[in-house]
């Protein structure tokens, strides 16, 4: 009888197995027995190597919870929006503002112009009265 150490494609040791002498050494497998030492022992380049573990991660609430904004954050960003709202807001009446003071400005041209018609009229009503009542 032999032992093999059996390992997994990646070349991690899975496990050992007892077999006959008369069988042929199955693929994925040593006849050298990985050191005791070793935590996490792994089959590569035709020898056993420690290969440092990934430990389990436990999670940390706490960098979750940084992670999401406090009520003052949110506040704030509100706050924030609402700012830029009101600056859009009033950026727009400026803008009709100066759009309906541009047509006040034209309506008093032409009430300036009709005033002058109607002043020119009367002044030829008032002409063409005198030189019908010569």
């Amino acid at each position: 009888m032999k032992r093999v150490y059996l390992y997994l494609k990646n070349g991690k040791y899975s496990c050992y197995a007892d077999i006959s002498d008369e069988v042929e050494l199955p693929p994925y497998s040593t006849l050298i027995e990985p050191p005791e030492s070793m935590i996490n022992p792994y089959w590569i380049n035709n020898q056993w190597v420690d290969k440092e573990r990934v430990p389990d991660k436990v999670p940390n609430y706490e960098e979750v919870l940084t992670a999401l904004p406090t009520t003052e954050q949110q506040l704030a960003m509100q706050q924030s929006q609402q700012i830029t709202l009101l600056q859009t807001t009033v950026m727009q009446q400026n803008q009709t503002n100066v759009k309906l003071q541009a047509i006040n400005q034209q309506q008093g041209n032409q009430i300036e112009q009709l005033q002058q018609l109607f002043m020119l009229a009367n002044q030829q009503q008032a002409v063409a009265e005198k030189k019908g009542a010569n």
